[in-house]
């Protein structure tokens, strides 16, 4: 295949006129060339220019995708056959996959899960909890000088009342948890924003009025800390702002991260996209301040590594509504699929196997199984909510 030849075939795949066959051609060629010769420029032309152009062209066309923009490049390598993905997420919904799967195929999946949505319990001081996902719109409950709202996009804000002021003395915590198949977003009293991902929990005070504002997280969330203090005795001050997990806190005043502090995974990422941030961790005491586009991974020994020129697009996928797969081992992709969709894995016969894409979590398990299959020759099987491998 040559320069023009490759090019007109990402043209097409691009804007999704491509069938299946020319996809898959795409996919075997490009991995073949990695395997055995790398990247062919005098062919292939320029690789950063032909990522840069595919990216610029798919997620254009790509239902919910909002790009973070960055303030320096590091697109990868793998980042061009990984845009493929998105291109075939397309071509499956503009109505061009009839007859992809034949009929014994199709059966595999009989059994298909539908992908999360905004789902939540909010559990006041009191021990009250409300289904925010099953709420309606408008004023959910009162906590002294701070309503509970729900808005129209489903999203949970505290605001101010002229009610009766929280004692000094008191705090009143609230907790929102996040269940697998879930997500959910929130505005905290300070207007810190809080977006949080499927299985986790955040706990926090329904007003900030100390010298610190502290919160609690189990699970994955991204936050936008704003830098001052709206309300209560802190108002108009600049307090610093605390993230605990089991395992690390992080100190910030305004800025923009990501953590994931998942109980079954091994390291706990927390990246950062604006501002600095300082990660200490709990068992050692070691600490690491960040710089925007660096990550701190805190091991299970208590250690912290410094990762740097870290793909933000990557790291806050999940908020995009997006799987990113960038090298990600498929025991990790299923961890994700299993949080997402609700669904248990059968751990014990995934292969060690890595892979590269970026789909819509908008889509049902099936399209991001079968678009797996097509670069792994695995097969996938979804039976009673559980993921399984066939032999």
């Amino acid at each position: 295949m040559e320069k023009n030849e490759f090019q007109q075939l990402a043209e097409k795949i691009s804007n999704g006129t491509a069938t299946a066959e020319e996809v898959a051609l795409y996919n075997h060629y490009y991995n073949q060339l990695q395997e055995d010769a790398g990247w062919d420029s005098e062919k292939l032309g320029e690789q950063y220019q032909l990522e840069t152009e595919l990216h610029a062209r798919i997620t254009a066309n790509l239902p919910g995708y909002t790009e973070y923009k960055r303030p320096f490049p590091y697109l990868k390598i793998a980042a061009a056959v990984a845009l493929i993905f998105i291109s075939v997420l397309v071509y499956l919904k503009t109505g061009n996959n009839s007859g992809m799967l034949a009929h014994n195929e199709s059966k595999r999946f009989e059994h298909d899960v539908n992908p999360g949505r905004n789902r939540a319990v909010l559990t006041l001081e009191d021990g009250s909890q409300l289904n925010l996902d099953e709420s309606g719109t408008g004023i959910l409950a009162k906590q002294g000088n701070v309503q509970i709202s729900k808005l129209n996009n489903g999203q949970i804000v505290y605001t101010a009342t002229r009610g009766r002021p929280v004692p000094a003395n008191k705090n009143l915590f609230n907790t929102i948890t996040i269940p697998r198949g879930g997500q959910y977003q929130l505005t905290l009293r300070d207007g810190t924003k809080v977006w949080l991902n499927a299985a986790s929990s955040l706990r926090f005070p329904a007003l900030f009025t100390g010298k610190s504002r502290v919160v609690e997280l189990n699970g994955e969330a991204y936050f936008e800390v704003a830098k001052k203090v709206e309300g209560g005795k802190a108002e108009g001050r600049k307090v610093p702002f605390i993230v605990k997990t089991a395992t690390q806190e992080i100190e910030v005043l305004g800025t923009h991260f990501n953590v994931n502090a998942y109980a079954d995974e091994k390291i706990t990422k927390t990246t950062l996209l604006e501002g600095s941030v300082k990660v200490s961790s709990i068992k050692t005491g070691a600490v690491q301040m960040l710089k925007p586009g660096e990550q701190s991974q805190l091991t299970e020994s208590g250690d912290i590594h410094l990762a740097t020129g870290i793909d933000m697009d990557e790291a806050v996928a999940w908020k995009n509504e997006l799987f990113y797969f960038n090298n990600t081992e498929l025991a990790l992709i299923m961890r994700q699929l299993s949080r997402w969709y609700d669904v248990e894995i059968d751990a014990d016969n995934m292969p060690r196997k890595r892979f590269n894409g970026i789909l819509s979590r908008n889509v049902k398990l099936s399209q991001v199984l079968q678009m797996m299959e097509k670069t792994s020759g695995l097969k996938f099987k979804i039976e009673e909510r559980r993921i399984s491998m066939l032999q």
